[in-house]
């Protein structure tokens, strides 16, 4: 039987009117395998009120490495089905997510209590992840759509971000994905990357229900 190609998707720097699908990417990609993931931890809100307030951080003044400026998204039948971003820890105008965060919150309404108790939370679930080297070309947030996966369109958006890096100037690009995550460690690999260390902590095992990260490098031209 005759099979009808495949969508080829094209991929283009992210664009304001796709806050609402990348909030879905990076809520997506922060659990990972996982039922629950850093947000769900750092806010315990529903996902409506999580995908709002991760949507208003993609749009802020406070350039995070979850603003729209720092993704890539791949396009087919007319619409977005998958995303990434990446950045150089270095950047001058790049802040961490807490100022990002703190101000979405406060925009969409939330009490300074609630903020307070919101910003002690993420200060104990930052000191279980590493700190971004300087001159590393670090890619987060990465997601396809599930109707569109197995198409090569994370190969492809990984490569269209690797060489945007080489682009920026930076020789060594960085992934990092929870151990056991097995679907993403061989997407990861058919990009070029290898596994770099793992980075374990009893913090993360009892937080998340991980031992850890697995992170990945490879080198860019």
């Amino acid at each position: 039987m005759h099979q009808s190609a495949r969508p080829t998707a094209s991929i283009a720097p992210a664009k304001p009117e796709h806050a609402p699908f990348l909030a879905r990417i990076i809520l997506a990609a922060s659990r990972s395998h996982l039922p629950r993931g850093p947000f769900d931890l750092a806010l315990d809100i529903d996902d409506a009120e999580l995908l709002a307030i991760i949507e208003r951080m993609t749009l802020g003044d406070v350039v995070s490495n979850c603003h729209f400026s720092r993704f890539l998204v791949a396009e087919a039948a007319g619409g977005p089905v998958g995303a990434l971003a990446a950045f150089d820890p270095a950047e001058a105008d790049l802040s961490s997510l807490s100022p990002a965060l703190e101000t979405a919150c406060r925009a969409l309404g939330l009490g300074s209590q609630r903020i307070d108790r919101i910003l002690e939370r993420v200060h104990v679930l930052d000191t279980c992840f590493p700190s971004a080297e300087p001159g590393t070309w670090t890619i987060e947030w990465v997601g396809v759509d599930a109707t569109y996966r197995r198409r090569g369109i994370c190969h492809q958006l990984l490569t269209a971000i690797l060489a945007k890096g080489a682009h920026h100037g930076c020789r060594v690009a960085q992934v990092s994905t929870y151990i056991g995550n097995e679907a993403a460690t061989a997407a990861y690999m058919s990009a070029g990357f290898l596994a770099s260390r793992e980075h374990r902590t009893p913090e993360l095992a009892s937080l998340l229900g991980t031992p850890g990260l697995l992170i990945m490098r490879r080198n860019l031209p």
